[in-house]
């Protein structure tokens, strides 16, 4: 059987997207904040926790959840998200 990666912040009762993005390698701290924010339906705290992510989990959430992003940057008027994904794109090419 599978198992899983357990971090000191999760357990149980731990959203499952928080989880699923914990597994594909974002941090807890940033996976929960977004995971509640998505709970809630507030868009402006789920862009607040992708804008506060640091460059190498702003950059794997990219890989795993592009989609996240671009509906973060339409509903919760986050500008600057677009920005660093260009920035990310510009170093790709």
């Amino acid at each position: 059987m599978k198992t899983f990666r357990n971090t000191p912040l999760t357990d149980d009762n731990t959203d499952y997207f928080a989880l699923s993005l914990i597994e594909r390698g974002l941090a807890d701290t940033r996976s929960l904040k977004i995971a509640e924010g998505l709970r809630a339906n507030d868009w402006d705290k789920v862009a607040s926790a992708i804008c506060n992510c640091d460059c190498s989990n702003f950059k794997r959430l990219y890989q795993i959840e592009p989609r996240l992003m671009y509906i973060a940057i339409e509903k919760g008027q986050a500008k600057v998200i677009q920005d660093r994904i260009n920035e990310i794109e510009e170093n790709i090419v």
